[in-house]
């Protein structure tokens, strides 16, 4: 989602260069650059063009294919001409009998297909990837990439329908709104429906009857981001990105959208516009999660401008502040994902000149004032300057422990002089103080604050969804952190009756179902689990095809519960149609321990070895299952494991003793 190369074209248009450089003359180099340079600079129709005069006159196989696949990603990517990118798809094709590489036979029937579902078209998409399926050996992994496309196909095309129906049946309610929200999503996403035209459309149908609604800031974000990286419609998404800025300004898309804005510019080279955006970030949102690319490109667009004493500020602070604590999974959004972390500090320390330190005692003491005044901006300047300018000294490491809590506590204070001015309209008051309480709980794990903050939501704006969110948090705060259940039952139990047809509502029974099991109050968890149950499921897609909800979890508890309470039968009825009916949850291998220890307890020794046999085969090469089973049953019996390892040793063994009996 989060994508920080700006409006560069994809990395697809150039998959096949590698091949040019084992199989083809020189002469396509001297071509590739000119037609990069010609897409870069939106004259499509010249690229083309070129590419079918080097194609035509082309004699080897591989430039001809080439040049169709060139030609086929620009009508698909940029000019949104599908039917002219199929037909370059077929050229590639008709190519086979011709000695066409197979891998390149497989990529053109791959983006075919991929042009049908971009057209709606999915029965001709679902034809060709079963082509792909049968031309392609079964070990091969395009074979197993033609099945997963299809079956994800069906997949949203069930889905859809689903949504469908729920848009209609909860038409006007949170609930209804989800589910047009769901709709656009299927649209949007590549690997289901695929027609982000039609995604955008869907998102402006709830925006301009929902504009208030809770997933509205993420609609205009995403309209504006597929305008941006997947349309290529440059000028609408800046349009799009600045009413995400005007309209949700608390929201976290709004630090996106700058973001996004910002990137626009750079990657434009229009340096000097992209450093006020970078800058106004940097004051708005400083907890923003990308913040560590916000600095880093900041100092490149001041070097592009020749401002070397801010390049290296912002350098430094990225060197010294940000890089020892980034995943390096986040390289990427500096376009440095096919570096270390130690390669990309040396890259840094190269740019970096020596900078004498200065003042730093003093710095801290301006630092210390600033806190105790409760200036936190204030406070989070200096502590980025001090970092920057004395990176080695012991003040600036006592500082960059403090980063991230002044940058939370900056941002509430931003948040708070919003309210102040009693300018706010009633939603985007609600919606601030949700994000206080919000960075409270999560960032700074200030508890009875976030709690304060949740409160006030509650108290100011009674009637709104974000009510129904703060109500929620509130109950999970007095749950997990504060262990005190009687609250936590109060605030879950005002949800469901203030909030009734709300995602909140159906998560509150969730949690309710989770405090009575907790406090052995069976008969109330299974009520509060058949409630959740009766929600029309939102599904959350994982890893290996899986699919998991609160309804999931909900049904699966349902056995836990019987179980707990000693009903063995209860518990083996309910976790024997959690088999049947949840084929795709993570929870089926756990589903199958639990039938297995019933069966062993009641001496149904083959059974319980059939069922133990059947939760190994799930767990193998498969993470999603070994987690859920970790989380799910690993105190069952005589399992007793937190690793994978553990797990696997325990079922082979245990197998071996069944069958020995």
């Amino acid at each position: 989602m989060r994508n920080g190369r700006g409006c560069k074209p994809p990395l697809r248009f150039f998959s096949q260069v590698l091949l040019i450089i084992f199989f083809s003359p020189l002469v396509a180099y001297a071509h590739f650059d000119e037609v990069h340079a010609l897409v870069q600079t939106r004259r499509y129709t010249e690229a083309i063009h070129k590419l079918e005069a080097l194609a035509e006159s082309a004699k080897d196989i591989a430039v001809k294919s080439w040049c169709y696949y060139q030609i086929g990603e620009i009508y698909y990517n940029y000019t949104h001409q599908y039917i002219q990118a199929a037909g370059a798809y077929d050229k590639i094709l008709k190519l086979e009998k011709k000695g066409l590489p197979v891998e390149e036979l497989f990529l053109a029937i791959i983006k075919k297909g991929d042009v049908y579902t971009r057209m709606g078209n999915y029965h001709d998409a679902i034809q060709t990837y079963d082509r792909l399926i049968k031309l392609a050996p079964a070990t091969h992994f395009v074979h197993k990439t033609g099945l997963q496309k299809i079956r994800d196909i069906n997949s949203a095309l069930a889905d859809l329908r689903e949504q469908q129906r729920i848009a209609i049946q909860y038409k006007g309610t949170p609930l209804g709104v989800i589910a047009q929200f769901q709709i656009a999503e299927l649209y949007r996403n590549h690997s289901q429906l695929n027609q982000p035209t039609k995604a955008i459309t869907k998102y402006e149908e709830l925006l301009a009857t929902h504009p208030d609604a809770t997933v509205a800031p993420e609609a205009r974000w995403r309209s504006a981001h597929l305008r941006h990286t997947v349309l290529h419609q440059s000028a609408l998404a800046m349009a799009t990105y600045r009413k995400v800025i005007d309209d949700y300004p608390a929201s976290n898309f709004a630090a996106e959208a700058l973001f996004q804005i910002a990137n626009i510019h750079r990657t434009a080279e229009k340096y000097s516009l992209a450093i006020p955006v970078f800058e106004k970030m940097k004051q708005r949102h400083p907890n923003f999660w990308n913040m560590h690319a916000v600095i880093y490109w900041t100092g490149v667009c001041y070097e592009k401008k020749l401002n070397y004493p801010k390049a290296i500020e912002a350098y430094e602070t990225f060197l010294h502040a940000y890089l020892p604590h980034l995943d390096p999974g986040y390289l990427g959004q500096i376009s440095m994902h096919d570096k270390s972390v130690s390669e990309v500090k040396t890259q840094i320390h190269r740019k970096i000149q020596t900078l004498a330190e200065q003042m730093a005692e003093t710095e801290l003491d301006r630092l210390n004032t600033a806190h105790a005044d409760r200036n936190f901006s204030a406070a989070l300047g200096i502590a980025r300057k001090l970092i920057a300018n004395a990176p080695h000294t012991p003040q600036a490491k006592q500082v960059a422990e403090q980063l991230s809590t002044l940058q939370h506590l900056a941002a509430i204070e931003n948040l708070q002089e919003q309210l102040q001015t009693n300018s706010l309209p009633p939603i985007e008051a609600a919606r601030t103080r949700l994000q206080i309480g919000t960075i409270y709980e999560q960032q700074l794990e200030d508890y009875p604050k976030a709690l304060e903050a949740y409160e006030e939501v509650s108290k100011y704006h009674a009637d709104l969804m974000y009510s129904a969110e703060a109500l929620y948090r509130s109950g999970f705060v007095y749950a997990e952190q504060l262990s005190t259940p009687n609250e936590a039952l109060e605030a879950y139990k005002t949800v469901i009756a203030t909030h009734p047809n709300t995602l909140q509502a159906m998560m509150a029974n969730f949690q309710l179902g989770e405090l009575y099991r907790k406090l052995n109050r069976y008969g109330e968890a299974l009520q509060a689990y058949e409630s959740t149950i009766g929600y029309p499921e939102r599904d959350r897609y994982l890893a290996g095809g899986h699919k998991d909800s609160f309804a999931d979890r909900a049904q699966f508890r349902i056995g836990r519960v019987h179980y707990d309470d000693g009903r063995y039968k209860e518990a083996h009825f309910a976790f024997e149609e959690f088999t049947k009916s949840r084929t795709k949850s993570p929870r089926l291998a756990a589903a199958y321990i639990y039938l297995a220890a019933i069966n062993e307890n009641q001496r149904n020794i083959t059974d319980a070895a059939e069922f133990y046999k059947k939760a190994e085969t799930l767990l193998m090469d498969s993470p999603v299952q070994m987690a859920a089973l970790i989380e799910e049953a690993s105190t069952l019996g005589n399992l007793q494991a937190t690793d994978s390892d553990t797990v696997m040793r325990f079922l082979k063994e245990h197998q071996k003793r069944l069958n020995m009996r």
